[in-house]
This record gives C-alpha cells, structure tokens and sequence, in this order.
C-alpha cells in the first residue's frame, strides 16, 4: 500500500483524471471507473477487484471497515490517497458522500471461455435487451446475482455498466457476478448451440405463462427495453414467449422486477 501526501486542490492533475471517469467516454478510455462508498470499496477491496487507489476524506479519516480491507491487500501496490472535502466533493455523484472513493479497473472477461464452461453443464443466464434505466440495471444486476445467475449478458442499447448509478444499485453483486457485453443474436445462438432454451418476454399473443414452463437444464431468459420490450431479433429466435400475467391495471411490470419473478421461478423450480 502506498501512502501519498494530502490533495487539497480540485485542479490537481489525479482529481481531474478521476473526474472524468464521470463519463462514459472517460471511462471507456481509460479502463476504469469509480466506485463511492464505504460498502461499495470494501466490496470491491475484498472480491480481489483490481483496485487502482483508495481516495479519503483526510479531515474524516478513512472507514475502519475500508481500512481492516485494505489491510488484506496490503502488498499490492494500491495507493491510498487522503484529500481535501472539497476535492472529495468534486470526487462524489452523490447527494450525501460517504468520503470514499476508489479507482478500480474493469475486469477483462472472456465470453468463450465462459461459453466453454457453460457447454458442459446446466445454467441459468439473463440476457438484457436495451435496459436503459442505470437503476435498472444496477437492480437486474443485485437480483441476478441473488437470485444464482451464472452469468448476465448486456446487449446493444443498454446503459453502461460502469454509469456511477449503475454500480451503486449493485451494492457490490457487480464485483461478483460475470457480466459480459456481446451482441444478443450471436451470444443466443452460442447458448442455444449447446442446448440452452431462449425463454424471450413478451406482451404479445401466443405467449405462454412464466410459472407454467420447465425452468430445469440450460435455460437463457431475456429481459427487453423498459419501453419497447424485447428487439424484434431476439423474439426471432426465441424458443418460448413468455410473460408474466397482470391482475391489476398495470400496461406492464418494471423490467428488473420482470426479471427478478423469472429468475426465482427458475431457481424455485431447480430446487425442488
């Protein structure tokens, strides 16, 4: 662990850098992005995710809960930083900052090795078509993980992963669910090469009810846009349509609340 002097100011070269890890471009660019919070960086600090450094309020002192995580890295090279509040202000996207935040590099994961491991077995993936809520996301993300999902593929359209938003409605299940972003199409014609059932929602006619198929052996479930539903592509190629019956008045369900029914009626099924 290396320890740096105080940063007071907001034009500081590292605060300005960070800062642009606000932004998707930023991000892309640079291969990382923050996470605030005393819960989200020990996650991050205990899932052994590649943590680049460690930002403190230096007038608050770092969590001791964050410390004791550091603790277990020690060794590993990861910066800790105290700072100024107004450079942790400038640090922070929310209302009420806890006076941490950490640098953390996206994970590099490969899709056909996942494929690969998954050819051999039973499973259970959520595909997400165009979800573009970051509160949904980052739900979907928290319920899947929950739920046992093995992995959860984010297709075209959909909110980046890493949005600030996103990786806060996760509380931590991001740094230990595998999240793979691939086009839909081909990523469901790999699953279904080996066997894996499409079960795709839908509002439209000839649909057949979540609770009233097998959920058992290789099942893939795609969960659509928050307006539109699922893409025409992926209804194509889908081996069920399913939805999920309304006894109110309600058009529709909140995608992430769609997911987490289907997800737990899986895993219901499976254990029995």
């Amino acid at each position: 662990m290396k320890e740096s002097q105080t940063i007071t100011s907001v034009h500081n070269p590292l605060v300005k850098r960070l800062c642009l890890l606000h932004e998707r471009k930023g991000r892309e660019e640079a291969g990382s992005f923050l996470v605030e919070g005393v819960h989200l960086v020990e996650e991050a600090l205990l899932s052994g995710a590649a943590v680049v450094s460690v930002i403190y309020d230096g007038e608050k002192g770092i969590d001791p809960v964050c410390s004791r995580a550091l603790e277990r890295r020690s060794g590993e090279g990861i910066h800790l930083i105290a700072a100024s509040p107004a450079v942790m202000a400038k640090l922070s996207e929310t209302k009420s900052p806890q006076g941490i935040v950490a640098e953390v590099k996206k994970p590099q994961r490969d899709w056909n090795e996942m494929i690969r491991q998954l050819s051999s077995r039973d499973f259970l993936v959520l595909m997400l078509d165009g979800i573009q809520d970051p509160g949904n996301l980052g739900t979907i993300l928290r319920t899947a993980e929950a739920a046992g999902a093995d992995a959860v593929i984010i297709g075209k359209g959909t909110v980046d992963l890493y949005n600030g938003k996103v990786v806060r409605s996760t509380m931590g299940a991001l740094f230990r669910l595998p999240v793979f972003s691939c086009p839909l199409p081909e990523a469901a014609a790999q699953l279904q090469s080996h066997g894996g059932e499409l079960y795709v929602t839908s509002l439209g006619e000839g649909t057949e009810r979540y609770d009233r198929l097998p959920y058992d052996g290789k099942i893939a479930i795609v969960i659509g846009n928050e307006a539109r539903g699922v893409s025409r592509e992926m209804l194509a190629v889908a081996n069920r349509r399913v939805h999920i019956p309304l006894y109110g008045q309600a058009e529709s369900l909140n995608a992430a609340v769609a997911a987490g029914i289907m997800l737990y009626e899986a895993q219901r099924q499976r254990k029995r």
